[in-house]
């Protein structure tokens, strides 16, 4: 993932790689051991049923991890 500032990535929209909008960055996970951002994570679009998507939630947000995203721009986009 590029570097930037954390906060700066907080409130933009994730959408897939068919320019859909899949939630909100609410925020990340880090690893401790190495400081590497392992997911990002997501406030669900209302209407989305997060059993059909590929990640997991955790306390009521998607864990996107970080290899799933395909750039960073006013939106982040992934690449699946």
């Amino acid at each position: 993932m590029p570097t930037t500032f954390g906060k700066e990535l907080l409130g933009r929209d994730v959408i897939d790689e068919s320019n859909d909008k899949l939630g909100t960055m609410a925020d990340f996970r880090i690893d401790i051991d190495t400081g590497d951002v392992v997911a990002l994570l997501v406030s669900i679009e209302q209407g989305i049923d997060p059993a059909f998507l590929p990640w997991p939630t955790v306390e009521g947000l998607l864990s996107v991890p970080v290899a799933e995203v395909a750039s960073i721009g006013s939106a982040i986009q992934l690449s699946r």
